[in-house]
């Protein structure tokens, strides 16, 4: 996805695991952790126009990250005005497919930033090619990263 390119060529340090906290600190988002939350994440445009994301801090690492990538990718995508808040669907809404539009495109914006095709096959190349270990290397979740090698066409859904 091109827009999620364009951010990593801009703020982005090139080192593996990305860290989307990082991403979105350099684009000047606020990061916030909250373990009181129903929700994996969140993001809010005050009047100001200052955007905040609010992760859930009890949920697993690579969840986390995912999460804070698919806000970015609601602000990068122009899903969010001033004052418009958007709660990320719940976990039952990805593997019925019920969610909206908005929702799977910032999926894919999320997965193009944590695990760029440029990068996947430079590591593959590398001879790490077992879900594993590029899920490992990339700081995701080995469902994150089949689906990632499904959608490139790396990998047969089967």
């Amino acid at each position: 996805m091109r827009q999620a390119q364009e951010i990593l060529d801009v703020h982005w340090d090139g080192r593996l695991p990305i860290d989307p906290k990082q991403i979105a600190r350099s684009m000047g988002l606020r990061v916030v952790e909250n373990p009181m939350m129903c929700e994996s994440g969140m993001i809010e445009v005050d009047g100001s126009g200052a955007a905040t994301i609010t992760v859930n801090s009890t949920e697993f690492g690579p969840r986390q990250s995912f999460t804070v990538a698919h806000e970015i990718g609601h602000y990068a995508l122009g899903h969010v005005n001033l004052g418009n808040r958007l709660l990320r669907d719940e976990a039952s809404n990805f593997m019925t497919g019920t969610f909206m539009p908005v929702e799977r495109e910032a999926n894919r914006f999320a997965a193009s930033l944590l695990m760029p095709a440029r990068m996947i096959n430079y590591v593959i190349q590398q001879g790490n090619n077992s879900i594993n270990q590029l899920a490992t290397i990339f700081g995701v979740s080995e469902v994150a990263m089949k689906w990632r090698l499904v959608n490139l066409g790396l990998l047969n859904a089967n």
